[in-house]
């Protein structure tokens, strides 16, 4: 079998890689338990310990449950970190120990509120990078000062110094951010040295050609203690992960993701070929990545959009009523489409609920996406029908390419199996997420036919959609061999033939109702003629598919039937 996909030079390990990585390489820091976390002390970025002498003497504590001593056994004091390991899918979950907290509680005799002091852990706002209460996300540095000189003489980015050593040392490497940039008592998260992230090794990161003196804006601790990056060894591990819309950090599965999701993009974005004319294809997917949805619509619409796109939602949504709307609906705000929510809308998208459970060639059951059954869906209801008529219900909308359908659970990572109910799938219809469930004696069915439009019109419905996209493919099709023909009332009419007897086919396949031809002096005026142009304007009536059946049923009493029929 041939195949574009290639596999990636990829290394997921809790300790960098031992030999000179070839640039590129990336690597999975897998670590939960290492994090480096710096301070602001009023004019640089210094080592946690140096800005808080009596904290934790092994930094930030990791474990599920709050810490009630220092790991040495001595008394927690202000300033203490702990991370929280139970809620991986959420990394990290930062907690500051203050010994002056304000508490509140409710006296329930007369519930009146009371409010009093005492020592608590506090959650740091992970999106906060302007007070001092916040945490700032980025690459500061990767060794300690004597260690960075080892790591020149020994070749390569060399072993990360421990949490520990780093904990009482002001090294920064000259990419750290600006501390001018950032208020005192405001933490950094150094990645480069932190784990549970993705990072790439890059080879001449740090030159003299990018930082080419002391006193360069940016140098950190650099600057103050007047020191050349000639002595730096200049391959580094740089994050490969970017950090979330509102600049925390990405971490986990989501660091991975984000990884794959960004290379998507660019490849999406800055793909030429597939943009050209000679690539014929009328369905668009990228399986398993919601992200990608506003980039397959962009590349639809340089395409004329001439074809249709199929989105995914994300397999972590559950399958209640609210959750999905408040997914279909972007309540979270997101600024792009994911896990948190969809921000684009299009005549020419149509988006799935839920994901699928089948198996892949070795017999291993996995779980698949709604385009992994759409796709084949859509074939089906092409290979027995035609691409206007709705991919869907229990004659074409048959998927026969899964078991099961359901969602991942968060808390388990397991599959949930679910069956999408008429309350929920009702609840679907409202935000045009089309669902896809099972019914006794038909299987796993697609019973939506609904495309993410933002307006009201017949383009709201995928059979209507694809016709449109099948009817500009046909359509330039037939418009091409007249390109270069004399402008004349003899090129019009021949247009206007070939075009009015293609639609006249299409009426007998049932895609439409009836439709309108003008291409003469009315549309075809002097100016438009002089300007080399030719105008065919075509009025369609689409064939609308039947969505809802209404039966009432009479009861009569006996003999009343026969009186009706007489």
């Amino acid at each position: 079998m041939a195949s574009n996909w290639k596999r990636l030079s990829y290394t997921a390990s809790t300790s960098s890689p031992t030999n000179e990585p070839a640039d590129g390489t990336l690597w999975y820091h897998t670590a939960t338990d290492e994090a480096d976390i710096m301070a602001h002390n009023g004019t640089t970025w210094v080592g946690y310990a140096t800005a808080y002498a009596t904290t934790d003497p092994n930094g930030p504590q990791f474990s599920a449950t709050a810490p009630t001593t220092q790991s040495d056994g001595t008394a927690l004091v202000t300033n203490d970190l702990w991370i929280d390991t139970s809620d991986l899918e959420n990394y990290p979950k930062l907690y500051k120990y203050n010994t002056s907290a304000t508490l509140s509680s409710t006296n329930t005799a007369n519930q009146v509120a009371v409010t009093t002091s005492g020592a608590a852990w506090e959650l740091v706002d992970k999106a906060d990078q302007t007070t001092e209460d916040g945490v700032v996300f980025a690459d500061a540095r990767y060794h300690t000062a004597a260690d960075k000189a080892d790591s020149l003489s020994t070749g390569g980015a060399g072993t990360a110094s421990s949490i520990k050593d780093l904990l009482s040392d002001g090294f920064l490497d000259p990419d750290a951010p600006n501390p001018d940039n950032y208020p005192q008592g405001i933490m950094l998260w150094n990645t480069r040295r932190s784990g549970y992230n993705v990072k790439e090794y890059k080879n001449s990161y740090i030159t003299t050609t990018k930082y080419p003196g002391s006193g360069a804006t940016g140098l950190g601790n650099i600057r103050a203690s007047n020191e050349s990056v000639s002595t730096y060894f200049p391959d580094r591990w740089v994050t490969k992960s970017s950090n979330n819309a509102d600049c925390s950090g990405s971490f986990g599965r989501k660091a991975q993701r984000k990884v794959i999701v960004e290379q998507l993009k660019s490849e999406i974005d800055t793909n030429q070929a597939i943009r050209e004319d000679q690539r014929g294809f009328n369905v668009i997917a990228c399986p398993g990545y919601p992200e990608l949805m506003s980039n397959m619509i962009n590349l639809n619409t340089d395409r004329n959009n001439t074809a249709f796109v199929v989105g995914d939602t994300p397999m972590r949504l559950e399958g209640t009523s609210t959750a999905i709307q408040n997914w279909a609906n972007n309540t979270a705000s997101a600024l792009d489409n994911g896990d948190d929510g969809l921000v684009s809308a299009s005549d020419y998208l149509g988006v799935f609920y839920p994901s699928g459970q089948t198996t892949d060639n070795t017999g291993k059951s996995i779980v698949v996406p709604p385009s992994h059954m759409m796709l084949r869906t859509l074939a089906n209801n092409d290979n027995i029908a035609f691409p206007w008529f709705a991919p869907s219900g229990t004659r074409r909308g048959i998927v026969d390419n899964a078991t099961s359908v359901g969602y991942i659970d968060t808390a388990s990572g397991e599959f949930q199996t679910i069956s999408v109910t008429e309350s929920v799938r009702d609840s679907m219809h409202e935000v045009k997420v089309n669902p896809i469930t099972f019914f006794s004696g038909a299987g796993i069915v697609n019973f939506g036919n609904l495309t993410k439009t933002s307006a009201s019109s017949a383009l709201d419905r995928i059979n209507v959609s694809r016709l449109a996209v099948y009817l500009r493919t046909q359509l330039d099709a037939i418009a091409k061999p007249f390109i270069f023909e004399p402008n004349d009332e003899l090129t019009r009419n021949e247009i206007k033939g070939a075009i009015e007897s293609f639609l006249l086919e299409l009426t007998g396949q049932r895609a439409l109702y009836d439709f309108l031809v003008v291409c003469d002096d009315t549309n075809n005026t002097p100016t438009r003629i002089d300007r080399n142009e030719l105008y065919v304007d075509i009025a369609i009536e689409p064939i609308k598919s039947v969505e809802f059946i209404y039966i009432p049923l009479r009861i009569k009493n006996t003999g009343e039937i026969a009186k009706l029929g007489n």
